[in-house]
């Protein structure tokens, strides 16, 4: 097969239903490229699957977009807010579950003028009857090269058709709202993308808290930057999180690691040696069980002490 016919876009190769009010709302929305991917990624993944929702992770939004994920979490927070993009069964330490919200007249005004899309939808600007063109009709040669009458610079919805022609989408958007969405951006950047009860925040908060407990003047961390390194320990060095629990504890409570281990950064890149230790220090300790007093359990019971702390 060649390259022509592998990247030709057939209805027989399957396609996705997609409300044309849905569309439309998109057309005449002031959301930008990375907004309008999000959403098109969640519609090929429900309704192209014929679902109502689906689970996707920032990771895999970063990869398909080909981003960051602090800025696919940006991108999507806004969608949130914005009520575009609904997030359902939700759960702390899981991924989770988003869907498109069809109810448009639910959507932001400041994303989407409502009276207008109204008014657009009463002009029938979509129908059918208005977008032929003259000397264009079904059975039509699909080669004919049609050419545009009149002036060169016609506008339509308020672009003219040159700005059409650039190598990239962005192009369709006018500055003041590229401007807009600066300021946006920085309005949303220092809210909190890991909430409180997520693993990844919680993992961080335990390692400054035991760090405290030896260094009362350290200085405190950006705990979101953290929860993101933390995020990275777990979905793509694909640890545990009880063991990681475990090796914060041994690293913070072993003379030599507690004033080294003082980030997620450290934590991540010592991660095997630490709990190689752990883990040796564990089997020298079972066999010496038997020998140990009461002081020598009280010192185990300093773990237990943080066993409510996911609770």
């Amino acid at each position: 097969m060649t390259r022509e016919d592998n990247l030709y876009a057939s209805l027989e190769d399957g396609y996705t239903r997609i409300p044309n009010r849905l569309l439309e709302a998109m057309v005449f929305s002031n959301l930008n490229r990375a907004q309008l991917m999000i959403c098109l990624f969640i519609l090929r993944c429900t309704n192209g699957w014929n679902r109502d929702d689906v689970a996707i992770s920032l990771n895999e939004i970063a990869a398909a977009y080909g981003c960051s994920v602090s800025y696919a979490a940006r991108e999507m927070r806004t969608l949130l807010q914005m009520n575009v993009v609904r997030r359902v069964g939700f759960q702390p330490g899981k991924i989770p579950f988003y869907t498109i919200n069809f109810f448009i007249s639910q959507w932001d005004e400041s994303y989407l003028d409502l009276d207008r899309l109204e008014q657009k939808i009463a002009d029938g600007i979509f129908k059918k009857s208005e977008l032929e063109v003259p000397g264009l009709h079904p059975g039509s040669d699909p080669q004919v090269n049609l050419e545009l009458q009149g002036d060169s610079n016609l506008e339509f919805n308020g672009v003219s058709n040159h700005r059409c022609l650039g190598d990239t989408f962005l192009s369709l958007e006018p500055p003041e709202f590229e401007e807009g969405l600066k300021k946006g951006l920085k309005k949303y950047k220092k809210r909190s993308i890991y909430s409180e009860d997520s693993i990844e925040f919680q993992l961080s908060q335990l390692l400054l808290l035991k760090i405290l407990e030896h260094i009362p003047g350290y200085k405190l961390p950006d705990l979101q930057k953290w929860s993101e390194e933390m995020n990275l320990l777990i979905r793509v060095d694909k640890r545990l999180e009880e063991e990681i629990r475990e090796v914060i504890l041994f690293a913070q409570n072993d003379s030599f690691w507690k004033n080294n281990i003082l980030s997620v950064r450290k934590l991540r890149k010592h991660y095997d040696t630490l709990n190689g230790k752990r883990l040796s220090g564990s089997n020298s300790s079972a066999a010496k069980r038997n020998s140990r007093g009461k002081n020598d359990r009280e010192k185990f019971e300093e773990a237990d002490e943080y066993k409510n702390f996911y609770s």
